[in-house]
């Protein structure tokens, strides 16, 4: 149960810290180029979140799943490596070519998703 709590407050810590970095990219994108780019900001975060989500539900499934031999996770880490570039290429795709948002703010917006990644470390040792 502590153990799941400790999941909870990593994914909370991470979720608040994207939100606020989000924030204010999308406000600086809004004063400088308009409201259009400033949303694309949250299309970019959007992206970044399904993906660090994405990894850590893998994470979990690895910890929690049955004893696995260094041959299977090796195959584990390298599927959800390859499942998380499909991901991105198509929700990019989609984002660019079927909601037509603007490129520059919605990878800032993606790198901005993932540096809180980054900062948070949510994914990594408990």
């Amino acid at each position: 149960m502590i153990e799941m709590a400790n999941f909870a407050g990593r994914i909370r810590r991470f979720v608040t810290l994207q939100l606020l970095l989000l924030a204010v990219t999308s406000v600086l994108f809004f004063m400088i180029y308009g409201a259009f780019q400033a949303g694309s900001v949250w299309g970019g975060g959007a992206i970044a979140t399904s993906s660090a989500l994405w990894l850590e539900w893998r994470r979990w499934q690895a910890e929690h799943g049955r004893v696995q031999s260094a041959g299977e996770g090796l195959r584990l880490l390298y599927r959800t490596a390859l499942e998380r570039f499909v991901w991105v290429t198509v929700l990019f795709a989609f984002a660019l070519g079927v909601l037509h948002l603007d490129p520059l703010a919605l990878i800032s917006g993606f790198i901005v998703g993932q540096l809180a990644l980054l900062l948070t470390g949510i994914v990594g040792t408990d």
